[in-house]
Parts: structure tokens; sequence; C-alpha cells
């Protein structure tokens, strides 16, 4: 039985399978898989970033307005984490947040962070 067939067909099965890994890696640039990844600015991010506002204002027990949202990232696990760095009014100061907001698969939202910058 000649096996040089066999053994070419390896090598070749085995050059597509590397440049398909390395093609994939390039086609998304510093996306880590279960790491996080820029988010956009729509209703998911902006719910995530109300939900976090309101949650703070009422840990403080005083109104804290949203401005902006400067940042956001996402990781998806068994929920969604949103990353966040939210612009602020808290009355007569504007200050900026760095907050992590948990939404389960039942689409409901923990603040589990919230650290002033």
């Amino acid at each position: 039985m000649n096996k040089a067939p066999c053994f070419r067909s390896t090598v070749f099965l085995g050059a597509c399978l590397w440049t398909f890994v390395i093609v994939a890696d390039n086609a998304v640039p510093g996306s880590v898989p279960g790491g996080y990844a820029p988010a956009e600015l729509g209703t998911e991010v902006k719910a995530a970033a109300a939900f976090a506002v309101g949650e703070q204002a009422r840990h403080e027990a005083v109104p804290l307005k949203l401005v902006n949202i400067s940042s956001a990232d996402k990781q998806i696990v068994a929920g969604t984490n949103y990353r966040l760095v939210l612009t602020v009014d808290r009355g007569d100061l504007t200050r900026q947040a760095k907050v992590l907001v948990f939404r389960d698969l039942k689409s409901r939202y923990s603040l589990k962070s919230w650290e002033w910058l």
C-alpha cells in the first residue's frame, strides 16, 4: 500500500487548517474568545447604562442623570456583562464613572460595580 498520497493529503489538510486559523485570528483584532469586545451604543447598552445610573442614584440617595456613554464593551457569558464608562450629572457636579452591569438570560439587570473616576 502506498502511503505517499495519504501523507500528502494530511500535509495539505494541515496547511489549510493553519491558513484558516491565521485568517480567523486576524478577522477580529483584539477579540479573545470569552473576553470583552467593543459594543455598539445601541438599545442594549443604553438600557444597561440607564439601569446603572438609576441603581446608583438609589444607592447614594441622590439624583443622578446620564449625560453620555464614553465607552462600552460587552462580554457574553451566561448572560451579558457590560463594562461602561459613563458621564453623569450629580447635582452641580459632572463626573465619570466606570461601571459593570450584568444582564442575565431573563433580561434582568444587576449593578456589579460602580467606581467614580
